[in-house]
């Protein structure tokens, strides 16, 4: 048996061959794709504002209320925590940095101001174990309760955190910080939601 080998010259011919009808088919099966999907817009689209997460402007508005948990899982009524005292809200969660790092503020000013104002943490993510540990880590007293389910953060239209809510007590929220609060602006916001001596 006679083994023939095919010439160098006439396998390059081949895979030449080869090589352009597949650069030609792929390149008519793009060109039928682009041309299938091409999409006109009639009306230009608009651009969702803001693009970025942000809270609803509350400053003058009711406090919208919901049920949400204490720590020990029973439901709170957030209208019963409008005592006749003024209220303090800050919505906060374990792995939020700025959170972590204004509580010390808001201790401080629960210590100068809780007798006159209600203050409440709501803890948006953490279980009841994880808020306790926190709190005692970082030497909260002051009350905290759960939004598990975002019942009361959605209510309001809060998107970041920290958040802090200065309500009156007639239930008007009268100021919100958005992001990390400093010792001098829970102080000043505080003293505005009291008023005058």
């Amino acid at each position: 048996m006679v083994s023939k080998r095919l010439s160098p010259l006439l396998i390059a011919l081949i895979a030449a061959v080869a090589a352009v009808v597949l650069v030609i088919a792929v390149g008519n099966a793009l060109s039928e794709d682009e041309s299938s999907s091409d999409v006109i817009l009639d009306e230009p689209g608009e651009y969702q504002q803001p693009g970025i997460p942000t809270n609803a402007p509350l400053a003058g508005t009711a406090l919208d209320t919901a049920t949400i948990l204490d720590l020990d899982g029973n439901d709170v009524d957030v209208a019963t925590l409008l005592d006749g005292r003024p209220l303090l809200i800050n919505f906060w969660f374990s792995n939020c940095q700025p959170c972590k790092r204004e509580m010390p503020a808001l201790q401080s000013a629960w210590a100068t101001f809780g007798d006159r104002v209600r203050f409440i943490g709501v803890n948006t993510q953490d279980s009841a174990s994880i808020t306790r540990s926190f709190a005692e880590d970082v030497g909260v007293e002051y009350e905290l309760l759960r939004d598990p389910d975002a019942v009361l953060v959605t209510a309001n239209g809060i998107a970041t955190f920290p958040t802090t809510l200065f309500v009156s007590a007639d239930g008007t929220i009268q100021l919100q910080i958005a992001g990390e609060a400093s010792a001098k602006d829970l102080e000043s916001a505080l003293e505005n939601l009291l008023g005058p001596s």
